[in-house]
């Protein structure tokens, strides 16, 4: 416990202003000790231009390393590659750093636990940019159809790593039809029918399907607010994937939509 602030306070209160100013300076140095106490408790803060770095560089190196994973990097595989580059708008500099990130992740010499390990560091603080990490993995080993075992096994392992539930494969899964691609030649998402549908929302917002319309509404408050793309660009999400953040939030608002025009709320 840190006194000292309430023992000067007292003290020097005393001699100025008497037994009034003794009381008084107790209860200022009694703030001053909560003021030290934080600093001295609270964890350091996160380099944000720094996290904003290793998460870019993290993407595109687990890109890679994914795509290798069993053993060769088809023509489809890079392309996908590019399309994430494209969706994302990137600049010739930025899209060559990408690329670079891409065959580094690809090489013998890439090391998954020290890399992981390292977004660990400047990132996993932040489970919203924990999940965005993952889900573009997800979608980027989606690009050729359903990840094969070996794929699969490593993003797995990533959600393990990372201490985010399995489920969220299935939800992935679900969402884009095991047909996920960047490209705007794609074809349009699976229809799925109304009722799978609803319960994929109800995943979404991260409650059950008997939640009242307190609680639904409680809960898109809250994931809008968590996954809002500012607030994660604030915590070290690179300004480059601020469109896969606003695409992220529209899901959310989308999944709040469905629950809400099944159960007749308006």
């Amino acid at each position: 416990m840190i006194i000292y602030g309430k023992i000067f306070g007292a003290i020097f209160g005393f001699l100025i202003f008497g037994p009034l100013g003794f009381i008084i300076g107790i209860a200022i140095g009694h703030i001053f000790d909560k003021g030290v106490a934080l600093n001295t408790n609270a964890p350091q803060g996160t380099d944000v231009p720094l996290a904003k770095k290793v998460f870019f560089k993290t993407t595109f190196t687990m890109m890679g390393y994914i795509a290798k994973v069993d053993g060769r990097v088809s023509e489809k595989e890079i392309q996908v590659a590019r399309e994430v580059m494209a969706h994302l708008q990137l600049g010739p500099e930025q899209r060559m750093m990408a690329i670079q990130y891409f065959n580094l992740g690809k090489s013998a010499q890439y090391n998954f636990n020290s890399a992981m390990d390292n977004f660990i560091t400047h990132c996993g603080r932040h489970p919203q940019l924990v999940q965005l990490f993952v889900e573009i993995q997800i979608q980027g080993a989606m690009g050729e159809g359903k990840p094969d075992r070996l794929k699969r096994q490593v993003l797995e392992i990533l959600c393990d790593k990372l201490g985010l539930s399995r489920a969220i494969l299935l939800q992935m899964d679900y969402a884009y039809g095991n047909s996920y691609s960047y490209s705007k030649r794609r074809e349009p998402p699976v229809t799925r029918p109304p009722e799978d549908e609803l319960a994929h929302s109800y995943k979404i917002l991260e409650i059950s399907e008997n939640s009242t319309q307190a609680q639904v509404k409680k809960a898109y408050r809250k994931m809008m607010s968590q996954h809002h793309p500012d607030k994660l660009v604030a915590k070290g999400l690179p300004n480059e994937m601020i469109k896969i953040a606003t695409e992220k939030a529209q899901r959310i608002q989308t999944a709040y939509e469905i629950i809400c025009k099944y159960r007749g709320w308006h």
